[in-house]
């Protein structure tokens, strides 16, 4: 039987409405777009596709880490055997960090782009450009939440090395879990700004070149064969991915450097700095080519996390494994089409 809750047309002209009273119009009609099993689903494989990609590609991030943070033995993608064989088993300790913020920010990122959507909407904002200011919103949220665990699992991948070097003579966190529970805030938000800002600049290339994927594919996909269908649906969604990580790496490298400074800018062993004076001294240091150091490292590692996320859709969607949340969606009444 079909849901008897009210829906709302979304092309109806709508007058003006204050801050408070979009927010929760807003809010309602993503509490209700959540509602659909279909979207629940999908926003659980999203989530688990995205860990199990991070775990994947976990020894590329570390090898990025190192890059970024100017290690002289681990200095571009060709080191990675060279890391993997020093690191053994260790490279793995700082994952859980990696797998809990990339399953949060998979989790997050369906209730809160459907909330900034709907936001947006209300705004005037117009449809072409949407994805892309609800992904730049929803992204900036995703990079402040992310930012203790980036930091503990930043602290984890160096302090191997540092140990070994003299650095440091004992390793600073034992494990995820007690760095997020030991470590000060101020050093776990110590690299916030540019975390979010790569992440809102990230979400809004990707969620505006997938909306116009999915717009070419449902105005022309009936001209391609399957396999043409499938080979854009999967390696599409991995080069907007490789595309959005080009652009923001500026961010990310800044990102990076700061993560790996912010132990000993806090214990006072080394002067604490801005995202802007960080910015700056990456360039007088070494011009503006030096802010995309490390880039090849970090394609290679979005490559590798969008291609396994592109393909687990892909095997989610022929698989069967939505047929129950699809039954249990038309049944609500819910739209048949997975929405996002």
């Amino acid at each position: 039987m079909a849901s008897s809750q009210p829906t709302m047309n979304i092309n109806m002209p709508m007058e003006a409405l204050s801050f408070t009273a979009s927010c929760r119009q807003a809010w309602a009609t993503a509490s209700h777009s959540m509602s659909d099993p279909l979207v629940q689903q999908q926003a659980l494989e999203g989530a688990s596709l995205r860990a199990a990609a991070a775990f994947v590609a976990y020894p590329l991030d570390v090898l990025k880490t190192q890059v970024q943070a100017g290690h002289p033995r681990y200095c571009n993608l060709r080191a990675a055997p060279r890391l993997i064989g020093d690191y053994h088993s260790a490279i793995f300790r700082g994952y859980p960090g990696v797998g809990g913020n990339a399953f949060m920010m998979g989790a997050l990122m369906f209730g809160g782009y459907r909330f900034f959507d709907n936001f947006w909407r209300l705004q005037g904002v117009p449809d072409y450009w949407r994805p892309a200011v609800a992904g730049a919103s929803i992204g900036g949220i995703c990079g402040l939440v992310s930012t203790p665990l980036e930091q503990v699992k930043t602290v984890m991948a160096l302090q191997e090395s540092w140990v070994r070097e003299g650095k440091i003579s004992e390793r600073i966190f034992r494990s995820v879990p007690h760095g997020a529970l030991s470590g000060s805030w101020r050093l776990k938000l110590y690299a916030a700004a540019p975390l979010m800002c790569r992440t809102a600049l990230f979400d809004c290339q990707l969620f505006f070149y997938n909306s116009r994927l999915r717009e070419y594919l449902a105005t022309h996909g009936h001209t391609h064969s399957d396999a043409t269908r499938t080979f854009l649906g999967t390696f599409g969604f991995m080069l907007a991915g490789l595309c959005g990580a080009t652009i923001n790496y500026p961010f990310d490298l800044v990102k990076g450097r700061m993560m790996a400074e912010a132990y000993f800018a806090h214990s006072g062993e080394m002067q604490k700095m801005s995202t802007v004076g960080t910015f700056a001294k990456v360039v007088r240091d070494g011009g503006l080519a030096s802010l995309f150091r490390g880039l090849p490292t970090r394609s290679a590692l979005h490559a590798m996390v969008w291609c396994v996320v592109g393909i687990g859709r892909e095997v989610c969607e022929r698989s069967g494994v939505r047929d129950v949340a699809k039954a249990r969606s038309a049944s609500q009444g819910h739209s048949k089409q997975l929405s996002a």
